[in-house]
């Protein structure tokens, strides 16, 4: 049962008893009475006075813990004058801080309810803290979605469970899902509790991509057609110059403008194979044909295809295959893992000085191997290796030298096809390496 709680006006209130004790007490002493009212007023002013004793030590008791509780040195005679003004000032930033409060907390709201983007907050114990309507209206009628509902109600796909699951040990993740026609992104993120909560909590975004994604499928159909349609007529072009300078049916005045003609022709025709190559592998009609090989011979057979590639500028292209690697199997798709390793040597021949070194390296890594290709070219900063891997992207220092700026892109598309991923490691002016990482060997022979 809770007490009420005791109102202070209450102890420092006139105690009218002990007073009424007393005085009745007195004019029963001072009276002429018999002995028996004698003794009965005699103790009515006992009683009154321990009465007045009792309320004053209370009162004092009362006094010293309202003082020692107002945070202020001087507590003399000017306090009683000062706690009014005190207690007015208190009052008005009690006020403000609640207003601020109500405004930054409907400011919130209005934020999460106009978001476009989903919001699911996830507490310690599995359950939703706070969700906004966007998430309600991408996550669609079949979820669950309310405060204290269990995630399972919202994300009952086993690959999202899994991701939260390890969002709550504090990892990252981010993923796809497929729910009510719609494609959904998701990235969850380990969130601090509060520190009367503890452990630890997941925010939840999502974001409704279906509208991105098909606009992306229909620029990887548009890209790839019409690269393949421009093929012919390019075709037709150069097969026609070509009579031309064969047939000597032009003045030895145009034999320069039909060599520059042909120059062009070449230029495109790489640049729509570079584009028809990377729209395969976008779209998804690239197959690898993976095949048992053994690092040595591979890397020997590779580095013969790329001779004449390094002739023209007089560049040494060098194995650096670690110790015990040689007999090695792996699996791969012979084609696609040459073509990956040649747009790096070739990148590093083209922009690599004269009679220069280009290193092809595999060492071991875990249960992986790691392919790299080192070479000593003007380097990389670090503004332009954040894009270097972006379609089309040339760094300043190398755009005098022709290229589609598409090789990167169809070496990172590779890797990630082939279930691995590209590094690259440079600084201006000491050269550069890109290391790619294929999964581990199969055995060794």
């Amino acid at each position: 049962m809770t007490r009420p709680t005791l109102d202070l006006s209450q102890r420092m209130g006139t105690p009218w008893l002990p007073w009424g004790l007393t005085l009745a007490g007195g004019l029963l002493l001072g009276g002429d009475y018999e002995v028996l009212f004698r003794v009965a007023g005699f103790l009515a002013v006992l009683a009154g006075g321990i009465t007045l004793a009792v309320v004053a030590a209370r009162r004092r008791a009362t006094m010293a813990q309202l003082l020692e509780a107002i945070p202020l040195e001087d507590k003399g005679e000017n306090l009683i004058r000062a706690l009014p003004r005190a207690w007015a000032e208190l009052q008005q930033e009690n006020l403000r801080l609640r207003t601020e409060v109500e405004a930054e907390d409907q400011i919130r709201r209005h934020i999460l309810s106009n978001l476009k983007t989903g919001i699911v907050l996830l507490g310690r114990n599995r359950q939703i803290r706070l969700f906004n309507p966007a998430a309600r209206t991408i996550l669609g009628a079949s979820s669950n979605l309310g405060e204290g509902e269990s995630l399972v109600s919202a994300f009952r796909e086993p690959e999202s469970l899994r991701n939260l699951q390890e969002a709550y040990d504090g990892a990252f993740r981010d993923w796809t899902l497929k729910r009510n026609a719609r494609t959904v992104r998701l990235r969850a993120l380990p969130f601090p509790a509060p520190a009367s909560e503890g452990g630890s909590w997941v925010l939840v975004t999502l974001d409704d991509i279906t509208y991105h994604e098909a606009l992306e499928t229909t620029r990887q159909k548009f890209i790839s057609n019409a690269s393949h349609e421009l093929k012919t007529p390019v075709t037709g072009i150069r097969v026609a110059v070509e009579n031309l300078v064969d047939g000597g049916l032009v003045l030895p005045e145009g034999d320069s403008s039909l060599k520059i003609i042909l120059r062009c022709l070449d230029r495109m025709i790489m640049l729509l194979d570079d584009i028809s190559e990377l729209s395969r592998i976008e779209t998804g009609a690239l197959r690898l044909e993976p095949k048992s090989l053994r690092v040595g011979p591979f890397v020997r057979e590779f580095l013969e295809s790329v001779q004449p590639l390094c002739r023209a500028r007089n560049v040494r292209v060098l194995p650096e295959v670690e110790p015990g690697l040689e007999g090695l199997t792996f699996k791969a798709d012979p084609m696609r893992l040459g073509q990956l390793l040649e747009n790096l040597v070739s990148n590093a021949v083209k922009f690599g000085p004269p009679d220069a070194e280009v290193k092809v390296g595999v060492r071991r890594d875990g249960d992986r191997l790691n392919w790299s290709v080192i070479d000593q070219g003007p380097g990389i900063g670090a503004q332009d290796a954040q894009r270097i891997f972006e379609r089309f992207f040339r760094a300043p220092a190398t755009r005098g030298v022709p290229g589609t700026g598409l090789g990167l892109s169809i070496v990172k598309h590779l890797a990630v096809l082939m279930g691995g991923e590209v590094d690259l490691q440079s600084e201006p002016g000491k050269g550069a390496t890109f290391t790619f990482s294929l999964p581990q060997a199969e055995s060794r022979t």
